[in-house]
């Protein structure tokens, strides 16, 4: 009789430790799944616009050079449509819309990736903003191995141990986010999400690349992959809640301009509207503060390709820098 009940609390403990293991949703089609369809009708509008930060090929080999496939267009409209935009180790995309996402009921947006299996998965930060400033992330959750890295061709990735993450779902099948889960940062306008960022999460367990998810696990995907495509490969990003009334869009104060806008990089920036005292700040996508100071000291910085946002007199503005 011990020996049955001992069995018995083993097989208990055994589905116990399981269902810790398998805790969110699985596969498209797989029942309780979250996955949604790129046809479905719950889609009301999608991606228009996208600017990018390539990532490495390799964060651990960086020589290699960045990701290359795919254009900005190719992160906009439905899933197929136009191609496939990579982002490369750590690279970063951020998209914008018609309209701006609103909070609704359920999911708000949800964000495809082109997997042709739902065991490889290339995985992704998500992030979103009112006024491309702020940024709050969506906590993602990371449970697959800690100890044994997924190889670049190994279909080992689980999606029942993943949420939060853009790519757990394979292609044609959207990835779904609830705005509801960050209704109380107060660095959001929950009525008008204008921008939606993703950031490739470099899936290694190498400590000086990897990636962390809320709990401190290291993002495990399929790495390394040195290959023009590399990393996450973003092919749309569809809306289905929408602020089509009272916009809240971010004013463009015409009193403040940069110029040229595109600029060169390495050549001077001028402006527009600002005395010569106006603090002036410049941040990267990911928003970190690169520059701060009058315009007599930021005017001549060294500015690399990319995209810029500059902060002044409580207003913003974008720079482009091209080669």
């Amino acid at each position: 009789m011990r020996h049955i009940k001992n069995g018995a609390l083993l097989s208990c403990l055994m589905l116990m430790s399981l269902a810790v293991q398998a805790q969110f949703p699985g596969a498209a089609g797989t029942q309780n799944s979250t996955a949604i369809h790129k046809d479905s009708t719950l889609f009301i509008a999608w991606s228009n616009q996208c600017t990018i930060e390539r990532g490495w090929l390799n964060a651990a080999n960086q020589s290699l050079g960045k990701a290359s496939l795919g254009t900005a267009m190719s992160a906009t409209g439905k899933p197929g449509e136009n191609g496939i935009l990579s982002l490369g180790d750590g690279g970063i995309a951020i998209v914008q819309f018609e309209q701006p996402i609103k909070n609704g009921p359920g999911a708000d947006f949800a964000i495809f990736e082109n997997s042709f299996s739902d065991f490889f998965l290339e995985l992704a930060f998500v992030e979103v903003s009112s006024d491309s400033v702020s940024w709050v992330r969506f906590p993602a959750t990371c449970n697959l191995s800690q100890d044994t890295q997924i190889g670049p061709f190994d279909e080992k990735s689980d999606p029942t141990k993943l949420n939060n993450l853009a790519g757990k779902y394979r292609a044609q099948y959207g990835t779904p986010f609830d705005l509801e889960e960050l209704k109380d940062s107060m660095r959001l306008d929950m009525d008008s999400i204008v921008y939606v960022r993703i950031i490739d999460a470099v899936g290694s367990l190498n400590p000086s690349v990897g990636t962390k998810d809320k709990n401190g696990n290291w993002v495990n995907d399929p790495f390394p992959t040195p290959f023009p495509s590399s990393g996450f490969d973003l092919d749309a990003v569809g809306v289905i809640h929408q602020n089509v009334v009272g916009i809240k869009r971010p004013k463009r104060d015409l009193s403040f301009i940069v110029y040229p806008n595109p600029a060169r990089q390495n050549t001077p920036i001028n402006f527009k509207g600002i005395d010569e005292q106006t603090e002036i700040l410049i941040y990267t996508t990911d928003g970190k503060l690169i520059a701060q100071g009058v315009k007599a000291k930021v005017q001549n910085l060294h500015l690399v390709i990319g995209l810029y946002t500059l902060l002044a007199n409580g207003k913003t503005c974008k720079l482009s820098v091209v080669d």
